[in-house]
């Protein structure tokens, strides 16, 4: 039996700002497109981390609406994972915030590995010394669905400094449906 990993298109944009050493997210904006749907998630935060709007393009319940609802006044402060993601490799610090991402509400939370050696014949552009992370989730609820089951067992990423921020030069993710490595394989600072 072999897991299946279909092809997808995604595009996430986020804007927000830097204050106090955080990335703090006030438009978060995704759409994804793959051979069994296509879906968008667009998230408004107030500069506090509280949802302002949160518009997704499935057809929701009142149930599943009310549950939504709920889950964001419990929480309360939010960021989303790119932000998230930001935070870790520009300040290598957590944003001390729940992750949204549309659909689900989440945890991550870093553990710092060993240093790795990158070999010449890997995928990824970058060859040398890299730090290894593992991202893990301790909690993890579904947005629109009770007792949602999370199939990511753990993020590992290998980043490399450049201009003092951590480029992620592959991503080794493990999933209870599948395994997979992404390789960075071109990217730009902007000034």
């Amino acid at each position: 039996m072999t897991d299946k990993i279909y092809g997808y298109e995604s595009i996430t944009k986020v804007s927000g700002e830097i204050k106090n050493d955080s990335f703090n997210p006030i438009i978060y904006k995704s759409k994804t497109k793959s051979s069994k749907q296509d879906r968008f998630e667009n998230i408004i935060f107030n500069k506090n981390g509280t949802i302002s709007n949160i518009e997704i393009s499935k057809e929701l319940s009142s149930d599943q609406i009310n549950l939504q609802n709920t889950l964001i006044n419990d929480y309360q402060f939010f960021t989303d994972p790119i932000s998230q993601l930001v935070q870790y490799f520009i300040f290598q610090t957590d944003s001390k915030r729940i992750i949204i991402d549309g659909i689900n509400i989440y945890e991550l939370t870093l553990i710092t590995k060993n240093t790795e050696n990158l070999k010449p014949n890997n995928p990824s552009i970058y060859k040398g010394n890299v730090e290894v992370i593992d991202l893990v989730f301790p909690f993890f609820k579904g947005l629109y669905k009770e007792n949602k089951k999370n199939n990511l067992e753990v993020i590992t990423v290998y980043s490399f400094e450049k201009e003092i921020i951590k480029i992620p030069a592959k991503f080794r993710i493990n999933s209870k449906k599948f395994k997979a490595n992404l390789y960075l394989k071109e990217y730009k600072i902007l000034q």
